[in-house]
């Protein structure tokens, strides 16, 4: 990736990586989806512009095909998979990229779900980029979803869904605009008819550098309306993104990094009988380190602590209805923001989070992924934990990327 700012190179390796995945994002306490810090080829699904820096390289992430249950919401232990590719062809370059569904979208349909039917997420989707400039980069990214089926004897279940992206940056700065354009899913065959329609949706932010420091912001809004027994309810998500941080570089190929950022969120359904309501802020402070071992293998880590954070969950107890593998569904979907069905306020509990990443290199093939987080399927008690350093499986969340 070229120089975001030309003072921060001699500081940061973290701005100008080579390596590109959702593990390695992680692995420094950032985000898949709204990562606003680290930067990445991830970064590209946020400000378009970013394609130009990631020409001639393949990425994939491995994963489940993410049927409707809980691993429709994508999940460090349940990844989705999905990749793609961008090329370099003049002074331009194109790409596209398979089945980088949204959590956020997800988490809206899911909530519209009842019963025994969960709504379909945005399945197939495909997203398709071009890019190009010289002093200010420029990028454009389109996003096309759909699918349907209709068994003999019974209704269409469907959903379709449409955005673009747009964005621009420059040596010091760079700034997007992302916009939905439809949204869309229906089940005919299910308890109460359950239908979603977005209505209003799009993301606008950037970031500066100014000092070394870099200062980055996000307002990210969906409205929209669900139906269900031919009962409307109108739905709202709002999430605010502030935050600044600063690398330094250490040894030779090292960096480390410390920053901070806020975040708000807020989802709103306006059901007959009350107001449903999750309101969630968080301050957390993220210190990272990520740097070279050998010449084949780098090692990276982060440490976060919320100095702040509050959750307000009212009447969601509305949300969760119907069958257990919904509501179980629901339940997980609001869970991922720390909702609860039990009225009231309160912080997160147990905020430090540890984690850790590496890539192993092949030339021009890079294999990232996390290290030691082993899940609850291992036979034995003490391998059953997570954080354990085992042989046998020691990365997970793997995804890979190859430069041509």
């Amino acid at each position: 990736m070229k120089k975001i700012v030309i003072s921060a190179l001699a500081l940061s390796t973290l701005s100008m990586s080579a390596y590109a995945s959702k593990a390695r994002l992680l692995a420094l306490g950032d985000e898949v989806e709204d990562n606003f810090y680290v930067m990445d080829s991830r970064y590209i699904f946020t400000n378009a512009s970013y394609a130009n820096e990631y020409a001639n390289q393949v990425f994939l992430e491995w994963g489940g095909t993410a049927t409707t249950s809980a691993s429709t919401l994508d999940q460090d232990a349940d990844p989705k998979a999905q990749g793609g590719f961008l090329k370099k062809s003049g002074a331009y370059t194109y790409g596209a990229y398979l089945g980088n569904e949204s959590n956020v979208s997800s988490f809206l349909r899911i909530l519209a779900s009842s019963g025994d039917t969960v709504l379909n997420t945005a399945d197939n989707q495909l997203d398709l980029f071009i890019a190009g400039g010289s002093d200010m980069k420029w990028g454009a990214n389109f996003v096309y979803a759909a699918s349907e089926k209709k068994e003999t004897g019974k209704e269409k279940i469907e959903d379709s869904a449409m955005a673009l992206r747009l964005g621009a940056h420059q040596a010091n700065w760079d700034g997007f605009a992302n916009i939905s354009l439809n949204s869309e899913a229906e089940n005919k065959n299910g308890t109460g008819k359950p239908k979603f329609e977005g209505k209003l949706g799009f993301q606008l932010g950037g970031s500066y550098m100014m000092n070394d420091v870099k200062f980055h912001g996000a307002f990210k809004k969906f409205d929209w309306e669900q139906t269900l027994s031919d009962v409307k309810t109108d739905g709202g998500f709002t999430r605010i993104d502030l935050g600044f941080g600063k690398n330094y570089k250490v040894a030779d190929e090292g960096s480390v990094f410390a920053r901070v950022q806020f975040t708000k969120l807020d989802v709103e359904l306006k059901y007959a009988a009350g107001k449903a309501e999750l309101n969630r802020t968080v301050v957390p402070l993220v210190l990272g380190y990520e740097g070279k071992a050998t010449s084949w293998l780098t090692l990276r880590g982060s440490v976060s602590h919320n100095l702040h954070s509050k959750v307000k969950s009212k009447n969601l107890s509305s949300v969760i209805q119907g069958a257990s593998t919904t509501a179980g569904l629901q339940n997980s979907a609001l869970g991922a923001y720390n909702g609860s069905t039990t009225d009231g306020e309160s912080t997160i509990a147990n905020s430090t989070t540890v984690n850790a990443g590496a890539t192993l290199e092949f030339g021009a093939l890079s294999v990232d992924g996390f290290i030691g987080t082993t899940g609850v399927a291992r036979n034995s008690t003490s391998s059953a934990k997570n954080g354990v350093l085992a042989t046998d499986n020691l990365l997970t969340r793997v995804g890979m990327t190859y430069k041509f």
